[in-house]
């Protein structure tokens, strides 16, 4: 009788290696043993035994049985199937429709003599065996999460044992440079992930560069040397299914051994990919669903006041090369989304800007107390409407309500949903008292710092009009876009300085 014998060991460490040798060994002297013709030995390797679908050799074996190749399969365990009860009878179900016998040697059963009955329940035991190794790992995974074990691979960095790091010298300039470029040249993931490419850099895993694993180190604090790890963990050891943990489930270490780049620079990363987030997601109550780009001299500059979306470059040559800025949503859908016509000449626009900007700092007394003026308007606005000893009073009354709250739950006076919604109303108060004391701090830190802000703001404007050619970064240095208007008005809004926004009109130049 042909026979074929299948095994598989759940890891492709060393010792189960030897293990899986040591199967084909047993399975090769059962076959001499019984007088059987041993056709083949599947066995898959590293492969966990929850699933079969990346199980490739176990595939094999059952079209194999399908083309009739032979008439029993021999396996010394249950488990060595599938811990998956529902997989397990499955498989045993296409083998007996077509005549395979199954003999599971440890039980001493086989799939055609004994009930099904019986083979689901050992099926079952499998499956809770593995259920109670997924705990025990999920456990041991979280000790060594809490003493800071590192993973498998991160770019950047060697790693040494299970707790410790090393700067790899090529990678972690790619960091560098990956946060130089987000950071001052203003690029943003895709622009970044392309110019990587250009220079051959690659990944960890030896591909090519694309904007979300930009985005993975921008957003990692291991390159500042703050590690956070305990940040997933499987849900259903069946499916494998990964969940985020809570923030509060993480687990912090300090490495400063391990920074590539400073706090300071990490810090500002985070600021300004919120601010492109959020500026580029709305804007004036628009829903834009823009992306960030610095790949034109105006890219998300150019804002059209009706829609909200952002102008797009077109160029076009017949004579001579023209290249001129349109709405994006009135380029794609003509008039009927948006009927916003306007075309605005880039050499045009960029003439117009360095003259508005000469004239603006001509007057440098007039220029610094307009915004010193400013300044002093928004924080009195700021103060009429709360001061910081109303908003500690009312953070006192709700936190001293929150605990009466949570004494009437203690002692039975309310139940767990009465409380739940009490505190949660308390928690949003609370919270909006917080962003009202934030601005009255920005507020103040904007008027202690307003004059080192104006100065800092008009060498920004000079450097820009020393610029022989300039970049999309240089123009965001100082504003903050350009609004477009269907009648031809444009208005330039100036880069905020603290909570100070400027507004100041141009002259109806464009086409």
């Amino acid at each position: 009788m042909r026979i074929a014998a299948y095994c598989r060991v759940s890891t492709d460490r060393e010792e189960q290696k030897d293990s899986l040798v040591h199967q084909k060994e047993f399975f090769l002297e059962y076959a001499k043993k019984n007088g059987y013709e041993l056709f083949r030995l599947y066995a898959d390797e590293g492969i966990s035994g929850t699933s079969l679908k990346k199980r490739v050799e176990f595939q094999r074996l059952m079209q194999d049985a399908q083309m009739g190749l032979f008439e029993l399969v021999v396996v010394k365990d249950i488990s060595r199937v599938a811990r998956n009860t529902v997989d397990f009878l499955q498989s045993i179900r296409v083998l007996k429709s077509i005549g395979v016998n199954v003999i599971f040697l440890t039980a001493n059963m086989t799939s055609l003599g004994d009930s099904e009955f019986i083979l689901t329940i050992f099926g079952a035991m499998a499956q809770e065996e593995s259920g109670n190794l997924s705990k025990r790992v999920k456990w041991g995974k979280k000790i060594n999460a809490k003493k800071g074990r590192v993973p498998q691979r991160i770019f950047g960095y060697d790693r040494m044992d299970n707790f410790n790091l090393q700067i790899n010298p090529v990678e972690a300039e790619v960091v560098r440079t990956i946060f130089r470029m987000y950071l001052k040249e203003g690029a943003g993931c895709r622009g970044i992930s392309l110019a990587l490419n250009a220079d051959g850099a690659k990944t960890k895993f030896g591909c090519e560069w694309n904007p979300r694993g930009v985005r993975r180190v921008l957003t990692n604090p291991i390159y500042c040397g703050h590690y956070v790890n305990n940040k997933y963990e499987i849900e259903d050891f069946l499916t494998g299914h990964q969940i985020r943990l809570p923030a509060e489930q993480n687990f912090h270490h300090d490495r400063p051994d391990w920074a590539i780049i400073t706090m300071d620079e990490f810090l500002r990363a985070q600021i300004q990919m919120e601010e492109r987030r959020a500026k580029y997601k709305t804007f004036d109550g628009h829903s834009t669903d823009s992306r960030y780009s610095s790949k034109h001299l105006f890219s998300t500059l150019i804002k059209c006041e009706h829609c909200g979306k952002s102008f797009c470059r077109r160029k076009y040559t017949y004579v001579n090369t023209r290249v001129y800025w349109i709405c994006s949503t009135n380029s794609q859908y003509t008039a009927e989304q948006c009927d916003n016509l306007v075309k605005i000449e880039e050499t045009e626009l960029l003439a117009e800007l360095r003259d508005y900007f000469s004239s603006l700092i001509q007057d440098k007394d007039r220029f610094v107390q307009g915004i010193l003026s400013e300044v002093n308007r928004r924080r009195s606005s700021a103060q009429d409407e709360i001061n910081a000893d109303d908003i500690e009073k009312k953070r006192k009354r709700l936190l001293a309500k929150k605990s009466r709250y949570q004494e009437m739950y203690a002692n039975d006076v309310m139940t767990m949903a009465e409380l739940k919604a009490k505190t949660a109303q308390i928690t949003k108060e609370l919270s909006e008292l917080d962003d009202s004391l934030k601005r009255l701090q920005r507020s103040a830190a904007v008027q202690q710092n307003s004059e080192n802000l104006v100065k800092s703001y008009k060498m920004e404007i000079e450097r820009f009009l020393a610029l022989e050619t300039a970049t999309n970064l240089d123009l965001r240095r100082i504003i903050d876009h350009i609004s477009v208007n269907r009648d031809g008005t444009v208005q330039i809004i100036l880069k905020k300085s603290g909570d100070l926004n400027m507004h100041q009109n141009l002259p109806s130049w464009c086409q």
